[in-house]
């Protein structure tokens, strides 16, 4: 027989409802309207008016993006909010330490439990803070009880918005040649993005950092990309070249895991983990010693890679042991050079069939199937689960698109290389749809309106980049509710 959570009485159970309360729940007195209380002040004593919440972010990084709020002052912020339980949890979970959190504006939480009015991010600038709790206008058990948390934030996703009507009333031909003309404004972009790179490095290095860049799942990315600056794809390539190619891919891994301290970090709880984590860890540990001094003092030690919002299958651990695979498969090469001679074996084949056949044989390049620990684990010690592929055919795919065609066209365009540009312009061109992500998901209904005839005319990845791209020129920069946007005025 179950007993009561508190059959002592209500003492206790007010001793205790702190813990019972999820973070979850804060997010939505902070998200909804409904539940967030109509007066706020920031722990230094500003009004605090709350223009729009922010969009709730379902992936590592703060918990909500491109929030507006406006200070007592006169001082209107937009960037992100974090969400804690207790105004300690931004130490707790070294947010202060962590580049990511750089575009906190507010931090929010129920309980203050510290002394301070504000917090440091970690370019040091401070964050004002706002304990709800102070200004709930009910028993904070009452919200509890009235707020389901399975409804956020699924059921309260961005509604229609004004690009939906805008867009709905042009005839269907000059809509789908508007996602296209953004997609290709996107892949530009990304293109531009990577050429001041270029400026520093030469463009073999580019595709390096922008691929392990668009292999770091949401929260990851900026670190991904900062340990392919740490040590360069010729570097990477020199250390390896003293293993032999039966032990070279564990030996890789071993050379990232411990670059980016995951490696001691497992070794520092290894009493705690399963055998075969444990001869894994010896296997590794022992590679790893074998590499110069001066590759083991450019590791990381004080990185924090826990986040919440990350998938299993898209860990850090899982996504640089495929990146290893990858390492040692290019060991005479690099990619930028593996990507064009791909390109030229197609020179041949007549365009459409070209195209579609090029992009799946460059995902080829970065799919990752060969057996590893990581195949079946998610983290150290974790428990086994259902083999996986470390990086699938589906994830090589969106990595073409976000990182290997942009940085072949640079390269067209940086050597003069018409031919070069214009099958990497059919390539994207053809290139199939990606896995919907949450924002898609989003801007499918905000732009599109979930309409059966514009949902038609996303047809390959290209319309959803054009999908993105309208986003990330409108949707990122309102006041909420549409406010201020110009979506209208220029379609």
């Amino acid at each position: 027989m179950f007993s009561l959570p508190f059959p002592d009485g209500v003492a206790e159970a007010a001793d205790t409802f702190p813990q019972m309360v999820p973070e979850k729940l804060v997010c939505c007195l902070w998200f909804d309207q409904r539940w967030r209380p109509p007066l706020l002040r920031t722990l230094d004593g500003r009004t605090l008016t709350v223009h729009f919440p922010g969009r709730w972010n379902r992936q590592a990084g703060p918990d909500f993006q491109q929030a507006v709020i406006e200070l007592g002052d006169g001082i209107r912020c937009r960037g992100d909010v974090e969400i804690h339980r207790f105004a300690s949890g931004w130490t707790a979970h070294r947010h202060h330490l962590d580049a990511r959190y750089n575009q906190v504006v507010l931090h929010v939480f129920l309980w203050n439990d510290r002394t301070a009015t504000d917090v440091n991010r970690a370019d040091g600038q401070t964050v004002p803070q706002v304990a709800l709790e102070a200004w709930l206008t009910r028993p904070l058990a009452a919200y509890h009880a009235d707020i389901s948390l399975e409804d956020y934030p699924q059921q309260h996703a961005p509604r229609v918005g004004r690009c939906y009507t805008t867009l709905q009333s042009l005839e269907r031909q000059k809509a789908q040649q508007f996602l296209e003309q953004a997609g290709d404004t996107r892949l530009l972009q990304h293109m531009w993005r990577w050429a001041s790179r270029a400026a520093e490095v030469d463009v073999s290095q580019v595709m390096y950092e922008a691929v392990l860049r668009a292999l770091g799942s949401a929260g990851y990315r900026q670190h991904f990309q900062e340990l392919a600056r740490l040590l360069f794809w010729s570097d990477m390539q020199r250390s390896l070249r003293r293993f032999t190619v039966s032990t070279r891919r564990v030996a890789a891994e071993a050379l990232l895991l411990g670059l980016t301290g995951l490696l001691p970090q497992a070794i520092r709880h290894a009493t705690t983990m399963d055998v075969e984590t444990l001869r894994y860890l010896e296997e590794l540990q022992g590679y790893w010693t074998k590499f110069p001094v001066r590759v083991q003092q450019r590791a990381w030690h004080h990185m924090t890679w826990r986040q919440p919002h990350v998938r299993p299958a898209n860990t850090p651990e899982r996504r640089l042991a495929g990146m290893a695979q990858v390492l040692t498969r290019y060991h005479n090469t690099d990619l930028l050079h593996a990507a064009v001679a791909l390109c030229r074996t197609f020179a041949e084949q007549t365009e459409v069939v070209a195209a579609r056949s090029l992009c799946q044989a460059l995902a080829s390049l970065l799919v990752a199937p060969e057996t590893s620990y990581w195949q079946r684990r998610t983290h150290f010690g974790g428990r086994p689960g259902k083999p996986q592929r470390l990086i699938g055919t589906q994830r090589a795919l969106t990595v073409v698109i976000d990182a290997v065609l942009p940085v072949l066209l640079l390269s067209a365009q940086r050597s003069g290389d018409a031919w070069l540009r214009d099958t990497v312009l059919v390539c994207y061109r053809a290139a199939p749809r990606l896995p919907d992500n949450t924002l898609l998901r989003d801007m499918a209904r905000c732009l599109l309106g979930n309409d059966a005839a514009l949902l038609a005319l996303v047809t390959g990845a290209r319309q959803q980049q054009g999908m993105l791209q309208v986003f990330y020129d409108f949707c990122s920069n309102n006041e909420g509710d549409c406010q201020g946007c110009d979506f209208p005025l220029l379609a």
